[in-house]
């Protein structure tokens, strides 16, 4: 059998894979995790941050552009310490006005836009400077 006698499959297979229709093509956009560090390089003390300065969400003019590109998902990052500040108690309230600036981003993304969106909480094992997994392994009696 010659490479030749294949070659209606390879194309078939070829065929196939070109006209699959693709559901989801995302991108992330990365920021509202980011400025946790301090001027001085002291983790967790950087925040909450300044919006536009220290983070942001997305950038519209960014997000427009990959939807006029076929993107339709989007991965937005937030920093857990600055949705649930340890002064208020994980869990127990939002810090409103960082809640509002991610609501902004969201809608803009999937009302505006009409794409969709992975809402990605972020701390990096780390709550508040302090290393969880460590203080984790510390405490568990194996």
């Amino acid at each position: 059998m010659t490479m030749f006698s294949k070659l209606p499959t390879y194309l078939t297979l070829l065929s196939a894979i070109a006209s699959a229709k693709i559901y989801y093509a995302g991108v992330n956009e990365s920021g509202g995790e980011f400025g946790v560090y301090s001027a001085a390089g002291i983790n967790g003390t950087g925040l909450p941050g300044r919006y536009g300065v220290d983070y942001q969400f997305i950038n519209q003019g960014t997000v427009d552009i990959f939807v006029s590109q076929g993107v339709n998902l989007f991965r937005v990052a937030f920093l857990l310490e600055r949705m649930c500040p340890t002064e208020y108690g994980l869990g127990r309230k939002f810090n409103e006005t960082y809640y509002n600036y991610f609501e902004m981003a969201i809608n803009y993304i999937t009302d505006v836009k009409g794409a969709y969106a992975i809402i990605d909480p972020h701390n990096y094992m780390r709550y508040n400077g302090r290393d969880t997994v460590k203080n984790h392994f510390a405490r568990a009696r194996y």
